[in-house]
């Protein structure tokens, strides 16, 4: 592929740091999940998939933990209750406009009619640059809607099945010849500190000659400048 005759202006690139805007957040779905007949996909591999990125038309990503609770009061309290967390239910509701083409709303819309394993897929969500992967079931789809005089609605709900993972190395997102889809892969020596701690993530803009020979490192949500 011939090199792009045009780059970012110098500058404009995100900032991470102090007070992010929420825009530096990423969320990719593969939109070709490979589902097992008992319904779980594979978080090992993600260079397989086809990620695509979820943010033409989109407005609002809000993330929530749904915690489940007990609630007891023990003799040593003097009254009060002690509360612990017993598990979560990590989800982010995605809400905006119905964008036509766009591959993440299109491979959402077609699982209005499904369900069961048919709106399983896995996640790939980088928040302030660090990045975690999790299955999850794609639900409360609405495709459209609204004012005949507006714009059509769009929103949907990205619920994680299970743990969560962090990668075992760098994972760098990176564009290719179709607009907004990403191709996935980690580097493996590059390591955190620690064994909890997540490596920030790497998103190559463009997908062009230089880009596929590794010259941009772009970090996540920054459009980083060649």
């Amino acid at each position: 592929m011939a090199e792009a005759q045009t780059k970012f202006m110098p500058g404009t690139n995100a900032d991470n740091t102090g007070f992010p805007e929420n825009f530096v957040n990423r969320i990719f779905i593969d939109t070709k999940p490979n589902v097992d007949n008992a319904g779980d996909v594979d978080l090992d591999d993600v260079t397989n998939g086809s990620w695509a990125w979820v943010a033409s038309g989109i407005t609002s990503q809000t993330p929530s933990a749904n915690e489940t609770t007990t609630n007891d009061a023990y003799y040593d309290g003097g009254g009060f209750t002690d509360t612990d967390v017993t598990g979560k239910q990590i989800q982010i509701a995605i809400s905006g406009n119905r964008k036509v083409g766009d591959p993440a709303q299109d491979f959402v819309e077609k699982l209005f009619f499904k369900f069961g394993t048919s709106v399983k897929t896995r996640v790939i969500w980088i928040k302030n640059n660090l990045p975690i992967i999790a299955r999850c079931t794609i639900s409360n789809i609405v495709p459209t809607g609204g004012n005949a005089n507006a714009k059509q609605t769009f929103s949907f709900n990205i619920a994680f099945n299970g743990r969560p993972k962090i990668f075992n190395g760098q994972l760098t997102m990176t564009a290719t010849s179709v607009a907004k889809i990403y191709s996935a892969s980690v580097d493996s020596s590059k390591k955190a500190a620690n064994d909890d701690d997540l490596v920030p993530a790497v998103i190559k803009e463009e997908a062009d000659a230089t880009a596929s020979s590794g010259s941009d490192t772009g970090s996540a949500g920054t459009g980083k400048d060649k």
